[in-house]
């Protein structure tokens, strides 16, 4: 019985990342710059992640492009997204407009039991939500990375973010893994919002389906794996 209930327990948190999804990110000698339309030679280097899904609408997902790079000082991003309908929170409060907003999310765990794990959530306004996290939702939104900076755009078809962390703070927060220090436990998500005739209409898009009943990317299901190579 008891270990049922463990095999149970795991099955259920989604603990187990055994055949875990990867994304390889590129390393650069050169830094791309943050504006979106700048450096298209270097982020071609990139390997380029459009397998998004809506875990939990049967529709098809709008287009969602992602990319990384890295190099001895930083990792870099940017998302390219489609978006016809582009919801932007005014809440004075930062947080809470960001949080109403169309958006992009990047989610880094220190394990596969959160505990804990780090968020950004950039919006097409180049605003961040970050927050330090501890499963299950102990969220502190106090928290800010340090060294994160963030540029967003819009675009003929919707916005793009493009952003840069420190590799020493991801190695200060113990969110660089593997016994060579170059494997990232990530989720790569986007919060499509739109206006519907009752109010607004709220879907999440996820690169890894994290096989739960009710929307929820705070769970170890939800994660993938980030490879620094060369």
């Amino acid at each position: 019985m008891k270990r049922l209930l463990i095999c149970f327990t795991t099955l259920l948190l989604g603990i187990t990342v055994a055949h875990a999804q990867q994304y390889n990110i590129h390393h650069t000698d050169k830094a791309p710059l943050l504006t979106g339309s700048a450096d298209p030679a270097i982020w071609s280097k990139a390997e380029v992640l459009t397998d998004f899904v809506f875990p939990w609408n049967p529709e098809a997902v709008p287009a969602t492009e992602f990319r990384a790079l890295w190099d001895k000082d930083a990792l870099y991003f940017r998302f390219n997204v489609k978006d016809d309908d582009i919801q932007l929170g005014d809440d004075p409060d930062k947080d809470t407009a960001v949080l109403a907003s169309d958006r992009v999310e990047l989610f880094f765990s220190t394990g596969k039991e959160l505990k804990p794990y780090y968020t950004m959530e950039m919006d097409s306004a180049g605003r961040v939500f970050d927050a330090e996290a501890n499963f299950y939702r102990q969220v502190d939104a106090t928290w800010n990375w340090n060294s994160l900076k963030t540029h967003a755009e819009k675009t003929k078809e919707g916005y793009s973010v493009a952003g840069k962390v420190d590799l020493s703070e991801l190695e200060k927060l113990n969110l660089l893994l593997g016994s060579d220090k170059r494997e990232l436990m990530c989720a790569i998500l986007r919060g499509e919002f739109s206006q519907g005739e009752t109010g607004q209409v709220r879907k999440w898009i996820s690169w890894v389906n994290p096989q739960t009943v009710k929307p929820d990317f705070h769970i170890p299901a939800a994660f993938g794996v980030c490879k620094l190579v060369d």
